[in-house]
């Protein structure tokens, strides 16, 4: 009956060990391509809460919540790793939502550098091929760690 338990402890150990090396490569993917994209959305976002009116009297409350994202944006890929880490101790949902943070906003981001690009240089296919070959590190970074948060169980 031990050796039962020590094997599910073993077995618990183990666990989302794939997206951890998953979070690694990609978060070496957004830290070597000295990736940060997160933290202009999160700035827009403030800038955005802040011009409504109606908010006014939640802006303490905004700045402080938009502060703690804006750090972990901030962090960039060495958060992905730390969120990766987490995956497998039993701080799961702590490491898949500093992986969101971290991954979430910067897909967000990429989501709006592609529309600045097709709204500002129209459908020409060499500026978009060469700015995807600039930014394949980026993207496949944030790929990988949104594949490992997505199948972390």
């Amino acid at each position: 009956m031990k050796a039962t338990g020590r094997n599910i402890e073993r077995g618990r150990e183990m666990r989302n060990q794939t997206q951890f090396a998953l979070c690694i490569i990609g978060g070496l993917l957004l830290l070597g391509t000295s990736y940060a994209g997160g933290v202009s959305t999160i700035v827009l976002i403030h800038s955005f809460l802040h011009s409504l009116a109606a908010l006014a009297p939640f802006y303490l409350l905004i700045d402080i919540v938009l502060f703690f994202l804006w750090i972990i944006a901030w962090l960039g890929g060495l958060a992905v790793i730390i969120g990766g880490y987490l995956l497998t101790t039993s701080h799961i949902r702590l490491g898949k939502f500093i992986i969101a943070v971290a991954a979430g906003f910067g897909l967000i981001s990429l989501v709006l550098v592609i529309l600045w690009v097709l709204l500002t240089y129209g459908w020409g296919g060499l500026v978009i091929l060469g700015w995807l070959l600039m930014h394949t590190s980026w993207a496949l970074g944030l790929i990988l760690t949104i594949l490992a948060r997505s199948t972390a169980h």
